[in-house]
């Protein structure tokens, strides 16, 4: 259940490829909250709040693999800066958008190969933030990219010298917006869990896990034990992640208007 960690290293991978601490804040907006509500109410209780802490969270991670797609939506806040997720992560697909610095990065995953988009002077922002050489790099990529999509191809071999950090950082942000790799990295702890009760998030009945330094963990106690939202307050930042609409379809289709990363060696 590494919130922070898991945003943070999407929001540093993009930019700097190097790590640091971070809070994230939100939830679903009502609409999808209701539906979340709606789509829960006739389903039979699973039972799971009277399983031990490690089993619950067992099954949950199993129940999000399953699965095959999700809706994640946070806001990382640190230091009186935010940084937001709204993504849509299937299975073969995902899309959505990723707000950090002010600049709302747009990202589409269709069968292993990445894009992304910045607008206007976007990767110089967000490059610039990190020095002199990340400044020259933003403003080199904002020169040769602009408006089109930047393309990162599913073959590794495109890590070599001429992409250097700026493939690294860009792998390493494509696989946390994965279906797998991004639960994988929310919901895994290798500390002491404890069940702190039962209620409700948004509507939906939850059992909430906790463990030290952290907030709770709710998971749904009817149909499948599928994560509702992860939540921290610390003094470092605060927020949540929820998870909404699981299951339903993913159509996404790959942008053509494209500068593949590799032009962009040296």
């Amino acid at each position: 259940m590494k919130l922070r960690a898991a945003a943070a290293a999407a929001a540093v991978a993009l930019v700097t490829g190097v790590a640091v601490v971070a809070g994230c804040g939100s939830s679903t907006s009502d609409s999808a909250a209701s539906t979340a509500a709606a789509d829960t109410s006739t389903l039979p209780a699973n039972g799971i709040e009277k399983l031990p802490p490690k089993e619950i969270l067992a099954k949950s991670q199993a129940a999000a693999k399953a699965a095959s797609s999700v809706t994640v939506t946070g806001t990382i806040t640190e230091g009186g800066e935010e940084t937001s997720l709204d993504l849509v992560l299937g299975r073969n697909a995902s899309e959505g958008t990723f707000t950090t610095n002010g600049v709302e990065v747009s990202t589409v995953i269709v069968d292993g190969t990445s894009y992304f988009k910045a607008p206007g002077d976007g990767w110089a922002t967000l490059l610039g933030s990190s020095g002199p050489v990340g400044k020259a790099m933003g403003e080199e990529m904002t020169s040769k990219v602009g408006d089109k999509w930047l393309m990162l191809p599913e073959d590794p071999e495109f890590l070599d010298e001429g992409t250097g950090l700026l493939g690294f950082a860009l792998a390493t942000f494509s696989s946390l917006f994965q279906k797998d790799s991004f639960l994988k990295e929310i919901l895994s702890t290798d500390k002491e869990l404890t069940r702190t009760g039962t209620g409700d998030v948004n509507g939906i009945p939850v059992v909430f896990l906790e463990y030290p330094g952290s907030g709770p963990l709710a998971i749904q106690t009817v149909g499948e034990p599928y994560p509702v939202q992860i939540t921290t307050e610390e003094a470092e930042g605060s927020g949540a992640i929820t998870f909404t609409n699981w299951n339903a379809p993913v159509d996404v289709t790959a942008p053509t208007d494209v500068v593949d990363v590799r032009q962009l060696a040296g």
